[in-house]
């Protein structure tokens, strides 16, 4: 299947025998959300790994997309209840997207992780044109020296057990959730939110809150 950067910021779809979506006066859905429309169930959901509500945003450092959801992201995820973790996983369809994920395993192991992962967005969209994925590494590698990572100790990481371990699990879970554009949120390894019912970030996060309660009633009452 050709894989496909999703757009958030487009108008709502008018799909047959669904119930519009309400806006509140601040432009929040706050009701009217349809399995089918606004979310899919997965056939086979993925077991929680730990008894936290998961909320996984799977990204990819050269998507504009992901660029832009990052601070509407983060900021819901200060919002987030006690028991609710917001988790970040790259997506991998393309061999460059597999040195772009592992570089995000290395740096979720630095100390200055969340400065260095903000601006990897604009360096690595910048790369998109270089096909040379040789290059693209020396490149990746010179960045992150600015950071504190030596160049050897860049080259040392990438091919390390613990990140292509790391790689292989990101594949498998993007792989199981049925992933196939960025950004896209699965919630509990559940529900995935379907872009195309929102008209901006923000009511994508309405959508994903919508199902984490859901999924907090569903786990009340099963």
């Amino acid at each position: 299947m050709k894989k496909r950067l999703v757009s958030l910021f487009l108008t709502f779809a008018m799909i047959a025998c669904s119930e519009p979506s309400k806006l509140d006066v601040d432009g929040n859905l706050v009701e009217g959300f349809v399995e089918g429309v606004h979310y899919r169930t997965l056939a086979t959901p993925i077991p929680a790994s730990n008894d936290d509500i998961s909320v996984t945003e799977f990204f990819w450092y050269g998507c504009p997309h992901c660029q832009l959801f990052e601070k509407p992201l983060h900021d819901w995820e200060k919002t987030m209840a006690d028991g609710v973790t917001l988790v970040q996983s790259p997506a991998v369809w393309s061999e460059a997207m597999k040195l772009h994920a592992k570089v995000f395993f290395i740096v979720q192991q630095m100390e200055n992780m969340q400065q260095v992962h903000a601006a990897l967005f604009e360096e690595i969209v910048g790369l998109r044109e270089v096909r040379d994925l040789n290059e693209q590494q020396a490149k990746l590698g010179v960045f992150l020296s600015g950071y504190g990572l030596t160049q050897q100790k860049f080259n040392e990481k990438l091919n390390s057990a613990d990140i292509i371990s790391k790689l292989k699990q990101a594949i498998q879970l993007m792989s199981s959730a049925e992933i196939n554009g960025t950004p896209t949120i699965l919630v509990n390894g559940r529900y995935i939110v379907l872009n195309d019912s929102a008209s901006s970030a923000k009511q994508v996060m309405d959508i994903a809150s919508y199902l984490v309660e859901l999924e907090k009633a569903r786990l009340a009452n099963p």
